[in-house]
């Protein structure tokens, strides 16, 4: 994809449209380059879910591009390719997204598609059967990749009530028993347009894309309004420590540890957790990968959700070292939330954050990616305030964050140790 200019979330520049249906739409128009990215941002997923849906909106994924009642099995795919496009959908934890990117005079025609596919899927019986094995072998995948399979167990020991302790691709024995209503269902319930955004960035005309929007996705009719519905009650992550071992077949050792984090209604909070989380770990060189002294590999993540979440820290090593690295990360957290952070190191995380900020909007889809995010679990606004709410941020309110948020008694830790640790040979004595 051709790169356009960064320095580009302006929000003179962005123009949104809420429809009388409840629909929005958020435009930003650029000449940088001849295409553009359509993308639909839905607020279902995991936060919408309980012990027996959990999984639902992964399933509904997966079936949309089935066919509509005027698109028949194959033809969405192949309409869009045929416009040099590709459609492409994702479920997480707060959102549902679909996406597409082609040259900017086909958008109207994308918009068409990707709305007539969001809006009317068929939904057929013999799809549902076919794709369940497909969503099995996503699932089964995930014992595969120990650090997915460390960050599910911690959202599941971090969290006891809120629907965030669920994976969203769903458990095996749930979707074996998912019968095609309750599909139905949770589609009728969270897929209306007050649930969407559509947000369209790139080189295309605003007119013709909100001409192309209203009849496509039906906006100006009346629809249920689904932002009524109640969320699951907040519920603050690691209320005590506890601690999961779990033996594998695996030769290395592995170390998750998890922390609550704030909310995006919690805006100082959230800027200042992506400044520490940066000085934590950017690049490898953040102060854990120089804590565990070439011991392994660490990353750490905190994702700005809609209600509070989990920042966590996974770290790879040797079977023998699980405890120790554990001990190590440990140490380094305390010493960030009792020591002040030097101004130096804090203007670095600013400068790393803007060179991130830069990185991912250098493409009209990562533009949109951004927009539609933010739009999707509160603003579109807090996107491009970003920038500078970061640079507002002091070394005390980091320091005060991690106070608030590292507390080693609201922590919760995943092990992965392998079943056998090769026992390490004392060195042999010279004879002399």
């Amino acid at each position: 994809m051709l790169p356009v200019s960064s320095g580009t979330l302006d929000p003179a520049q962005v123009k949104e449209t809420v429809f009388p249906s409840g629909l929005r739409l958020v435009v930003k128009e650029s000449r940088a380059s001849d295409l553009a990215s359509v993308q639909v941002w839905i607020r279902a997923g995991g936060f919408r879910e309980d012990a027996a849906s959990a999984g639902t909106a992964h399933v509904i994924e997966h079936l949309v591009f089935k066919g509509t009642e005027t698109r028949g099995p194959g033809s969405i795919d192949e309409e869009v390719e045929n416009l040099g496009g590709m459609l492409d959908a994702s479920t997480e934890k707060d959102w549902t997204r679909f996406s597409c990117t082609v040259a900017g005079r086909y958008v109207g025609k994308v918009i068409s598609v990707v709305g007539d596919t969001v809006r009317n899927p068929k939904f057929r019986i013999e799809d549902f059967e076919a794709e369940k094995p497909v969503i099995l072998e996503e699932i089964n995948q995930v014992p595969l990749n120990p650090e997915a399979g460390i960050a599910r167990a911690l959202y599941q020991l971090a969290f006891k009530q809120h629907p965030y302790r669920f994976d969203v691709r769903g458990a095996a024995q749930f979707i074996n028993k998912l019968d095609l209503e309750k599909v139905r269902a949770y589609y009728r319930k969270h897929y209306v347009p007050s649930n969407m955004v559509v947000v369209v960035v790139g080189n295309a005309d605003p007119a013709g894309i909100e001409r192309a929007v209203r009849t496509a996705f039906q906006a100006d009719q009346p629809a249920p309004k689904a932002a009524e519905l109640p969320l699951a009650p907040d519920e603050i992550a690691c209320a005590k420590a506890e601690r999961l071992e779990v033996t594998t077949p695996l030769n290395t050792g592995f170390v998750g540890l998890a922390y609550p984090a704030p909310s995006v209604k919690q805006e100082p909070d959230v800027y200042a957790m992506d400044l520490l989380l940066t000085m934590l770990e950017h690049g490898g060189v953040g102060r854990l990968p120089r804590a565990l002294k070439n011991m392994g590999g660490v990353e750490a993540a905190f994702e700005t959700r809609r209600q509070p979440g989990i920042l966590y820290v996974i770290a790879a090593t040797g079977p023998e070292n699980t405890q120790q690295v554990e001990g190590l990360l440990r140490r380094e957290l305390d010493f960030i939330t009792s020591h002040p952070i030097p101004a130096n190191e804090l203007e670095v995380a600013k400068r790393i954050l803007h060179g991130s900020y830069a990185l991912d909007s250098e493409t009209f889809s990562g533009q949109a990616a951004t927009l539609g995010y933010y739009a999707s679990i509160d603003r579109w606004q807090f996107a491009t305030d970003y920038l500078r709410k970061v640079d507002a941020t002091t070394a005390a309110q980091v320091q005060a964050t991690a106070q608030k948020y590292l507390n080693q008694e609201h922590s919760v830790v995943v092990l992965l140790k392998p079943r056998t640790v090769p026992r390490v040979e004392p060195p042999r004595s010279n004879g002399t």
